[in-house]
């Protein structure tokens, strides 16, 4: 085998410039393929981390019929002693009790529907880390006659309003009659999903819950969880626990961003795959090429008595040192780039119409460093495969014809 390792060695670097050429397909088609990726993978992450950690958390807790009429009339019984028990829990980090219902919010210039909600500002910032959101003003710690309120920029574009400015709420109490009342702005936030800033907007929930006429009212309860991955059994174990309310974990609540990083877990590998498939086909033309030149000495080779096995194995070995060089040499330098995007950010043009969608302008590219392994095998297996077919051109010459062959 050490001996057919220094021939197969040998024979690829006869043609250097065809050899360079191969790696170099390789090592671009590899660069190419993780990169397109890795920024796919990015703008999903993305999006869920900015899904589940500012706008719907792991798991969320509803009286059944706030899901259809998000209003104050439909709250959740004992809603606070539930968030207590919650807490005590070790699986999950924080859980927050929330009023929150549908209203109207106007300004001198406009008015627009919202969704308010109503928050403990301490909690409320180890939940969404909503202090940490705040890109002009302060996060309630106004101490005036008139109630603070937090609204996004973009609704405070929508409103043409600021800090400072005075607006009024509209919505229902708990009896289903109609109350309005003044706030002042003390902050403005801002997340990547424009339709979030321009639709939320948060008050303290001790100021709600004395309009709507109940001091401890709560008509949501979200959940963080100290293993993500457990929110299935984990909500299942709530719903078994507090049967009279609705219990939904995020996959629920956001179906289109579950749907979507689940195919994009199937694709990526996919791609991958095409991407090292189309360049087997350029190996596999380089190695029957590199067969036809040497007909003669093959020929030479079976004439004096080597096994067609060996040389069988000999192109083989020749097919994937070239897939091993390329490889590797692709896959390092691919994490060497995925590092370094990943710390700078990529720009991408015209990335402000993605927030719409709610992706972020700036992506930051990383994958998992079992993914490069997996690559790997990958490479190797077609590379196996694509030197079977010129292998079996090889050990399919008869000698006496090949030796004559110029």
């Amino acid at each position: 085998m050490k001996t057919l390792i220094k021939i197969s060695w040998r024979n690829i670097w006869r043609n250097r410039s065809r050899t360079i050429v191969i790696i170099t397909a390789i090592i671009l088609g590899l660069m190419g393929g993780i990169f397109s990726a890795a920024m796919r993978l990015a703008m999903e992450q993305q999006q869920f981390e900015d899904t589940i950690d500012n706008q719907v958390s792991h798991i969320q807790i509803h009286h059944p019929e706030f899901i259809a009429n998000p209003e104050a009339q439909y709250r959740i019984p004992g809603g606070n002693e539930i968030a207590k028990e919650l807490k005590e829990r070790e699986d999950i980090t924080v859980a927050s009790p929330r009023m929150v219902t549908d209203g109207m919010i106007s300004s001198a210039n406009m008015n627009s529907g919202v969704r308010i909600k109503g928050v403990d500002p301490v909690i409320e910032s180890k939940t969404t880390g909503l202090d940490q959101l705040i890109v002009d003003g302060e996060y309630f710690t106004a101490e005036g006659r008139i109630p603070s309120i937090l609204i996004g920029r973009a609704l405070a574009n929508d409103l043409n309003a600021g800090v400072g400015s005075r607006l009024v709420l509209t919505f229902q109490d708990i009896e289903g009659e109609m109350i309005s009342s003044s706030f002042r702005v003390e902050g403005l936030y801002k997340i990547t999903a424009r339709r979030f800033e321009e639709r939320t907007v948060f008050v303290k929930s001790s100021v709600i819950n004395e309009l709507i006429g109940e001091e401890n009212a709560v008509t949501e309860i979200a959940i963080f969880l100290e293993e993500p991955d457990n929110y299935r059994s984990i909500s299942r174990d709530i719903s078994e626990i507090y049967p009279e309310t609705k219990v939904r974990h995020w996959a629920d609540l956001e179906p289109s961003l579950y749907y979507s990083l689940e195919v994009l877990n199937e694709s990526l590998i996919w791609i991958l795959i095409i991407i090292i498939m189309a360049v087997s086909f350029g190996l596999l033309n380089t190695i029957l090429m590199s067969i036809l030149e040497r007909v003669r000495e093959l020929g030479v080779l079976l004439a004096i008595g080597m096994k067609r096995a060996r040389v069988f194995s000999m192109i083989v070995i020749e097919t994937t040192i070239i897939s091993i060089i390329g490889g590797a040499t692709g896959l390092v330098l691919s994490w060497i780039m995925i590092n370094i995007l990943g710390n700078t950010g990529v720009n991408i043009p015209g990335g402000e119409g993605l927030e719409e969608f709610g992706y972020a302008s700036v992506l930051y590219p990383r994958i998992e460093t079992s993914f490069y392994f997996e690559i790997a095998v990958v490479i190797v297996i077609f590379a196996i495969l694509a030197s079977i077919y010129p292998a079996w051109k090889a050990i399919r010459l008869q000698p006496a014809e090949a030796v004559r062959q110029e």
